[in-house]
């Protein structure tokens, strides 16, 4: 049954990754110089963004009510000793929609009050995938301290250092790179796509270099990263798949095979996750009193029963809707495989 609900988890990180990431990515490629471009641009990701923003969120909705209510023992620090960094992202989540929406729907559309809404947009965008990343480090910091009465130690320690900020950079980097990629297939037109294939390549390399930093700055951490990667071959062998794969997409790029393109691209964030997942699993938070696994933190049965069949009887209505939504809006007059 936990195995169940620890598989809703890994579906709603990894799809909201990479729709809601893409989402993110978009914003931060609109504060990139676009030239002649930039309305084009603006008007391109409008479109493309408009119709499944929305929907995108509903995965971190599903994943923070499982965490609630069928692991309240990693809810509970997560969201008590994390709150500060929880609250600068769900800021960001709120000032980034709302400046989305009122800069599609403003009457008025003057120009000075669009390039505010452009540039909280994509700014918050900035922000909020960067908070993502400092979250997701602090999970395996070991700096948790739930018996400290220290506020530096318990609400910022945690959170602070360069190892979370090298995550926080990665995650932005990432978010850009899928943008950059799906934004290739939203438009025929040739300049606008040239645009997003150079961005893309730009993005793909500080990807890797992101990469590179983050493993640079785990070594002042309790554990570094290149240790635990060679310790667990099973991540190593994601890694190296996951590098491999950025020929492959560039061989879809050249070619114009756009679906393709995106299926790479997609698989190599989805590589990245898993490796970060084989490295902790089953563990949800490593605190400097031990580790809380997802078995040990797990509610009642019955309450576990109960959220099971919620999520099973959702995934009926919730699937079937994703599938129709973007293909109603995001495969007519698409280039096929």
């Amino acid at each position: 049954m936990i195995e169940i609900l620890l598989f809703f988890i890994g579906a709603s990180l990894l799809l909201y990754v990479l729709l809601g990431g893409s989402d993110y990515g978009a914003g931060i490629l609109e504060m990139l110089p676009a030239g002649k471009l930039r309305e084009a641009q603006k008007h391109l990701i409008n479109e493309a963004m408009g119709p499944v923003w929305e929907a995108n969120h509903v995965w971190l909705i599903v994943l923070v009510v499982i965490l609630f209510m069928g692991f309240p023992g990693v809810f509970v620090p997560l969201m008590t000793y994390l709150h500060v960094p929880m609250l600068a992202l769900l800021v960001g989540i709120v000032i980034r929609g709302a400046t989305f929406t009122f800069r599609h729907y403003d009457a008025v559309q003057e120009e000075k009050s669009q390039r505010v809404y452009t540039w909280l947009f994509s700014g918050s965008s900035i922000w909020t995938a960067f908070w993502l990343g400092v979250i997701a480090a602090s999970l395996g910091r070991g700096l948790i301290d739930v018996e400290t009465r220290d506020v530096w130690s318990a609400y910022f320690a945690p959170w602070i250092g360069w190892y979370p900020a090298a995550v926080g950079v990665f995650v932005i980097c990432i978010f850009a790179f899928l943008a950059s990629v799906y934004l290739i297939g939203e438009t025929e037109e040739p300049e606008l796509r040239r645009l997003f294939l150079r961005r893309a390549a730009v993005f793909n390399v500080l990807v890797v270099l992101a990469g590179g930093l983050v493993f640079a700055a785990s070594y002042g951490e309790k554990e570094n990263l290149p240790a635990v990667f060679f310790a667990h071959p099973l991540t190593l062998g994601v890694l190296v798949v996951a590098t491999g794969l950025f020929v492959a997409l560039w061989v879809f790029v050249q070619k114009h095979r756009t679906a393709l393109t995106r299926i790479v691209a997609a698989g190599q964030v989805t590589l990245i996750l898993l490796g970060w997942w084989l490295l902790y699993a089953p563990n949800a938070l490593i605190t400097a009193q031990g580790k809380i696994n997802f078995y040990e933190a797990a509610a009642p049965e019955a309450t576990l029963w109960q959220l099971v069949l919620a999520l099973l009887v959702g995934s009926c209505f919730i699937f079937p809707s994703l599938f129709f939504l973007l293909k109603v809006f995001k495969t007519k007059g698409r280039e096929e495989f």
